[in-house]
């Protein structure tokens, strides 16, 4: 056996001792050198088993007593719409080589379906009063609501389709109800806590974070759709059935109601939005003391303010004026483009947002004094404030406006400004917009699009869907109509001249 040598021993007595330094400051508690040339002692101390258990279960706690509290409060709601369909008929020829005949049966074109949707909704008063959203309910012949201890109980509702917030009253007293709390408090990575009946499953809860506010939605088709501009957007689970549900905080106060998710499959794919309970509750109060929703109007669209205005425009913060509409009320007080609104009614105006809010929670007929900065210098302006048009007379105008393009295939709409905003066109468009084109129809051959602005019809400047229809009906089979539209392109704004033959 050969034995180690010498120097094989001091080898390994060095290492030794080069671990053991190693080791002996790899293990001291590092210190932290601040600027001043003072130092301070970061603690390691390892948080033992016991105290990290301790802290999961007060969180645990936490969410445990919100689903206790608040879920008896949660009630689910079904829906029952008609939907006429068309009657499936099956045709006998007379000359089949059978030897027996078939029953033949008279049926109408249309068989009326019955169809039951599921929502969510949260109880707010102990008289029976419901908060949950205006398209779980629109449309429905019946609204069943079912309480948490399993009462069924019909319903009355209150709509209202431009904030998508509807009320529901029920027969009953001394019901549960939610605390509602103030979304305009509510901070991005603050827990967000969601309650319903996704997918029919009643009273589940989810749980997330509110992970942004102030989001901006256009949701539905071009005759039916809803504009969102302020949401809370939200991980929690939101599903199918959770729309009228509470959005919630640690606390158990309902900060939103839940009403849309974005996903390509129609399930949860992480991003929830809920509509402020800030909104929900101006709305709920007008539903329940008038019936509908009175909004002031301006006449105007407001933008934020980006660091580039406010150095270019000298301001700090406000709610710039990208458009103002002919003969409104803020155009006959001599509101301009690219003024910044900074105060209304007294009240420091921060944004968009509020002044959106200030405007519309004003009493229509109040003459209000709005403070704003134009060219650098303060004017004070003195605006009447008008009645927000009704939505279901514009849903009206839209189906008018569908049956005046008949003929050329095209349904039409006023292009708002609000409309001008979205397809990116200039602020100073006015006419109707297309928002339907039948393939293979007179107007499809011609080349007019969804997306076009009619300005011009014939020579004739036109600013409403009544003027379009009037002209095109004038119109006999083989005339040809000229639109002039304005379209936005990859190329830029176009403004092209479109004939088309009337069939």
């Amino acid at each position: 056996m050969v034995q180690p040598r010498a120097w094989v021993f001091t080898v390994m007595i060095l290492f030794s001792v080069a671990l053991g330094a190693f080791l002996g400051t790899a293990f001291q508690k590092p210190v932290v050198t601040l600027a001043q040339g003072t130092t301070r002692t970061v603690s390691t101390t390892a948080v033992s088993k016991a105290e990290a258990l301790s802290a999961a279960e007060a969180m645990e706690s936490a969410f445990v007593r919100v689903a206790e509290e608040v879920s008896p409060a949660v009630v689910t709601i079904y829906a029952r719409r008609n939907i006429s369909r068309p009657s499936l008929r099956l045709e006998i020829p007379d000359d089949l080589p059978f030897r027996f005949e078939l029953p033949r049966r008279s049926q109408p074109d249309n068989v009326p379906i019955p169809t039951r949707g599921v929502g969510s909704g949260v109880i707010v008063r102990s008289d029976g009063y419901i908060l949950t959203n205006d398209h779980v309910v629109a449309g429905a012949e019946r609204v069943e609501v079912v309480l948490s201890d399993g009462r069924r109980l019909e319903g009355k509702v209150m709509r209202d389709y431009r904030s998508d917030i509807a009320v529901i009253k029920v027969n009953a007293t001394g019901l549960p109800t939610a605390r509602l709390g103030d979304s305009d408090t509510v901070r991005v990575g603050q827990w967000a806590i969601a309650l319903g009946s996704p997918f029919d499953k009643q009273n589940s809860m989810t749980v997330g974070v509110v992970s942004a506010l102030g989001r901006r939605e256009a949701i539905g088709g071009a005759m039916n759709q809803r504009y969102y501009p302020n949401l809370i957007q939200t991980d929690a689970s939101i599903n199918p059935g959770n729309s009228g549900g509470p959005l919630l905080n640690i606390r158990g106060e309902v900060i939103g109601i839940n009403t849309a998710i974005e996903s390509p499959t129609g399930s949860f794919a992480g991003i929830g939005f809920a509509v402020p309970i800030n909104t929900a509750r101006f709305v709920m109060e007008q539903l329940i003391a008038r019936g509908k929703v009175v909004r002031g109007f301006f006449g105007v669209i407001p933008a934020d303010v980006t660091p580039e205005d406010a150095q270019r425009l000298k301001v700090k913060q406000g709610a710039l004026i990208t458009s103002v509409t002919e003969g409104s009320p803020a155009a006959q007080a001599g509101m301009q483009v690219e003024d910044v609104v900074v105060e209304y009614n007294g009240k420091p105006v921060r944004g968009e947002l509020d002044f959106r809010d200030m405007v519309a929670r004003t009493e229509p007929g109040t003459v209000v004094p709005v403070k704003v900065v134009r060219n650098g210098r303060e004017i004070t302006l003195r605006v009447k404030v008008a009645e927000a048009p009704d939505p279901e007379e514009q849903m009206r105008q839209r189906q008018e406006g569908g049956q005046s393009g008949r003929k050329l295939g095209i349904s039409i709409e006023q292009a708002t400004p609000e409309v001008v905003e979205r397809l990116q066109l200039p602020r100073n468009t006015r006419g109707v917009v297309i928002t339907e084109v039948v393939p293979g129809s007179a107007a499809d051959d011609a080349g007019l699009s969804v997306g076009d602005v009619i300005v011009q019809v014939d020579g004739q400047r036109v600013t409403s869907v009544d003027e379009v229809h009037r002209l095109v009906e004038q119109r006999k089979s083989g005339d040809t109509v000229v639109f002039i539209v304005r379209r936005n392109t990859p190329e830029g704004v176009v403004t092209s001249r479109v004939r088309v033959e009337v069939p």
